[in-house]
């Protein structure tokens, strides 16, 4: 196993005390592997990948029982060693492309700086490298667009950059973070379709963060859905997707405007009511109940525990949907 984390815990010390933004999360990627994570915003996705690279914010503790990679200890390793692990063997393409490359810099000298920290080479190597790179993530004229700063490339154009500069020490594990936003549906094949390239001649691990749940579905084997900092349902990605067990799955399956093609064209969208928990004030009990169409007195009182409803699949939920259930609109 490439990567092992057992009972992560993220806490975040602000001035109206301590809130736990992950709790008890808990999964593994084989070498060459997806892992797709799904959710809505703030449920905990990201910093969850930025917990790996010991990226986190000066208020943030992060605990774990056991965070292994490559069979090397993550938790024990000195500062020095992460500097060594991070941007070569695990990568990072961050979510927001405009605040994650260095407007003082070009987009050539941020790319052959990368390789050079970590793989050293010519000046000539590391040119030739990241030009490769460059077209690779379907920017043209390489050499042209080496010269630019990042505010002179559109939103789009920074993204596939980012993307370039993530994989330019081929990592054996790579954390995506939302790799496709702010690119054009044509854009978006590509950079899968080179993501899916490396991975086969690499043998990359992959941990997908994601909204779009069509791209996870075309890339992950596996996938866990967040919800509140916690896996709410794990399992196959095909069994997710085409029965789910979990209401906030169900929910997040729905609002997709394809996913139920009986709806009227002109019908308005399902969506899930209320909104992401308050960490400030978690309710007791499940904590979507909230939201949750098909609530019950228990689901108020005791939280339910990831349980296994069927070989592939586990759903943390006192009332797993039934597969005729989960295909149906809850009222």
């Amino acid at each position: 196993m490439l990567l092992e984390v057992s009972d992560l815990n993220i806490y975040f010390e602000t001035r109206k005390g301590q809130i736990q933004a992950v709790k008890d999360l808990s999964f593994s990627i084989d070498e060459g592997e997806t892992l797709g994570i799904v959710g809505e915003s703030g449920c905990g996705k990201s910093i969850t990948g930025l917990s790996l690279l010991d990226l986190m914010a000066p208020n943030a503790r992060v605990e774990a029982k056991n965070i292994t990679f490559n069979a090397q200890n993550l938790i024990s390793m000195s500062d020095q060693e992460k500097r060594q692990v991070r941007g070569k063997d695990i990568s990072m393409i961050f979510q927001d492309p405009m605040t994650s490359l260095n407007p003082s810099f070009t987009v050539g000298m941020q790319l052959t700086e990368t390789i050079k920290a970590h793989e050293g080479q010519t000046s000539r190597f590391r040119h030739q490298r990241a030009c490769e790179l460059l077209d690779m993530v379907g920017i043209s004229d390489p050499e042209v667009r080496m010269k630019n700063y990042p505010h002179e490339l559109s939103g789009g154009m920074n993204q596939r950059v980012m993307i370039a500069q993530a994989i330019a020490c081929k990592p054996k594990l790579l954390i995506a973070d939302e790799p496709t936003t702010a690119l054009d549906v044509t854009i978006q094949a590509q950079i899968l379709s080179v993501l899916k390239d490396l991975q086969q001649k690499h043998k990359m691990a992959i941990m997908l963060i994601s909204h779009d749940l069509g791209v996870v579905a075309s890339m992950a084997k596996n996938t866990l859905v967040m919800y509140a900092g916690s896996v709410v349902e794990k399992g196959q990605t095909e069994d997710i997707i085409h029965s789910p067990s979990h209401p906030y799955t169900q929910g997040l399956l729905q609002s997709l405007p394809s996913y139920n093609q009986d709806i009227p064209h002109r019908s308005p969208l399902h969506c899930i009511k209320g909104q992401v928990v308050d960490l400030f004030q978690r309710p007791q009990g499940c904590q979507l109940h909230p939201r949750c169409p098909y609530v019950k007195d228990d689901c108020k009182e005791s939280s339910p525990e990831l349980t296994k409803v069927n070989s592939n699949q586990w759903s943390q939920c006192f009332y797993p949907l039934t597969k005729e259930e989960s295909l149906c609109l809850p009222s």
